[in-house]
């Protein structure tokens, strides 16, 4: 499968040529200093287009049970469906402003969360199994949800959560970030230019260590044919940042799952689509 990770993506060279002198230093400590970098989340600039999502959500930061750490939910309460909205990586919540309008006029109950160290949620490194425990326990305590609508890595974490016993009525995927784990973490060491494949299994290795999973077993590769949800997938054929490949082998291995391919959308403008949220609407 082609490489998830763009080409486009440029790490700052005395980033790239302190990691290659740590590496000539020590693997162990390349290792350590590589997943630091992996599991830290980038806080970027909320565009003024977003601002309205603030006005119009009830906000509150919880502390959670899964990982002890605080979290900022949003709601907009409705006598509609309950429908939980679960961001990508270094996104946030205000990135769905489009959808949510849409889908809260119609009378739907929305929640929101901003993921550990994303958004208004505390400052923090994160990483795929906090995550996972993150979402069921929200599709759990707040549910029961009627739809569970993901962008990119939040996908993969919410059908993680689906494996593990969460469910909900029906599933809406927009640019799914992941099928498989391993060629992530290589596109993410190969950033620093070094043996992909050597420190992709070191990552691997300590990932398991710390957290008792072992990152491949976290690929929707491993059991996305075993999801009976029925899945709306939404994917830009033109995505630099996740490729459209992820989509169709989502497609292929899930059985109730209906696909549809955009254009001139990328990976984050496809969410302040009117055409794609009303699909979403329709779907729901």
């Amino acid at each position: 499968m082609k490489d998830p990770l763009a080409t486009h993506y440029k790490l700052p060279w005395f980033l790239i040529f302190f990691v290659k002198i740590l590496n000539f230093v020590s693997k162990g400590l390349t290792t350590r200093f590589l997943w630091k970098i992996f599991c830290s989340p980038i806080k970027f600039k909320v565009p003024s287009r977003e601002g309205e999502f603030y006005n119009k959500t009830e906000q509150e930061k919880v502390q959670t049970k899964s990982v002890s750490k605080k979290i900022m939910v949003y709601r907009i309460p409705n006598n509609g469906p309950k429908i939980l909205f679960v961001h990508g990586w270094n996104g946030r919540s205000s990135q769905f402003y489009r959808i949510i309008e849409l889908l809260s006029d119609n009378g739907y109950d929305i929640t929101s969360i901003d993921l550990p160290g994303h958004g208004r949620s505390s400052r923090c490194n994160t990483n795929l199994p906090e995550i996972v425990d993150l979402v069921s326990e929200m599709m759990k305590s707040r549910g029961p949800y009627h739809g569970v609508v993901c962008h990119s890595f939040g996908g993969v974490a919410a059908l993680n959560s689906m494996r593990y016993g969460a469910g909900c009525d029906k599933l809406v995927l927009i640019s799914p970030g992941m099928y498989e784990v391993k060629p992530t973490f290589k596109g993410f060491v190969g950033l620093f230019r070094l043996d992909a494949e050597y420190y992709a299994d070191k990552l691997f290795d300590l990932a398991e260590s710390i957290h008792g999973v072992n990152p491949g077993d976290l690929g929707p590769d491993r059991f996305s044919a075993q999801i009976d949800t029925e899945t709306l997938i939404v994917h830009c054929q033109d995505d630099k940042d996740s490729v459209k490949e992820i989509a169709l082998d989502l497609h292929g291995d899930m059985k109730h799952s209906t696909l549809h391919l955009t254009e001139g959308l990328g990976h984050r403008r496809i969410l302040r689509d009117e055409k794609v949220a009303k699909m979403v609407l329709d779907f729901l």
